[in-house]
């Protein structure tokens, strides 16, 4: 019966989870280990969500909303520019943040991490920074000012939270590995393609 539940199937049932501890994880690793590496990523996301709380709603009436819509509507279309540090991410949701997580060799984990700029910048090594720039299509210098900026909370985790999210503490590239679902002969592959 475990097998007929899609992979869509089983992550909304562990994210509606009243708890999304050790016990919870385990057992749904050992009812669905076809979907282990989904089931570690999103219990990963929801941790780091775990501390924070739902953004401050602001008020505002409907003549705010309509100048905005305005000004946003007065703004032509524009040719798809290159990546730069404002819109490093913006092309890669859904599948294509899967694709790019591939192209990178590492777990989508790591790629949200480094995307909600959660790792320390200076600690990530320059190979993993040209590999980056070559499968996102940016400059080495646009992704080394996006992951200079100042870290985010993703937008499914203000969505979520009972309290206004607080940015967590960003760690190091090596800290961020060594916490990742990576194999220790995927951890040596990777270090030695980025030194």
């Amino acid at each position: 019966m475990t097998g007929e539940r899609s992979a869509e199937d089983v992550l909304y049932a562990f994210a509606v989870e009243p708890r999304h501890d050790r016990q919870t994880l385990e057992r749904y690793l050992k009812s669905y280990p076809q979907f282990a590496e989904d089931l570690l990523d999103l219990s990963h996301e929801l941790r780091l969500s775990a501390d924070l709380g739902p953004a401050d709603v602001l008020a505002e009436d409907e003549a705010s909303f309509q100048a905005a819509w305005r000004q946003y509507a007065a703004i032509g279309p524009q040719g798809a520019s290159p990546a730069s540090a404002d819109n490093l991410f913006d092309r890669f949701k859904g599948r294509a943040f899967v694709a790019l997580a591939e192209a990178l060799l590492v777990p989508r984990s790591v790629l949200a991490a480094l995307r909600d700029r959660l790792v320390v910048p200076s600690s990530i090594p320059q190979g993993f920074i040209r590999r980056f720039a070559v499968a996102a299509s940016a400059t080495v210098e646009a992704v080394q000012q996006y992951l200079a900026l100042p870290p985010v909370t993703s937008a499914a985790t203000s969505f979520r939270a009972d309290q206004k999210p607080v940015a967590q503490a960003q760690i190091t590239f090596e800290a961020l590995l060594a916490q990742s679902t990576l194999t220790e002969e995927q951890l040596a592959a990777l270090q030695k393609d980025v030194e």
